[in-house]
């Protein structure tokens, strides 16, 4: 996020919610193309646990980022 923020990205470039995978996307395992391209009906299929996920947690909080100023 401080990367984010530091190139003044808006909200909607700056990623909400992240998770990592142990597997990386390959061809042998049906998720890439020939040409190296997302399968994106198949990895929405198989990783749709984890997106809904995603959608459902709260957002993270952005790090390095300074506290919100309270009105006196």
């Amino acid at each position: 996020m401080k990367l984010a923020s530091a190139n003044k990205l808006n909200s909607l470039e700056k990623p909400k919610q992240i998770t990592l995978l142990m597997d990386p996307f390959t061809i042998e395992s049906d998720i890439l193309t020939p040409t190296m391209k997302l399968k994106r009906n198949i990895a929405k299929d198989r990783f749709k646990d984890q997106i809904t996920k995603m959608y459902e947690a709260k957002a993270m909080a952005p790090t390095g980022a300074p506290a919100p100023k309270k009105d006196a």
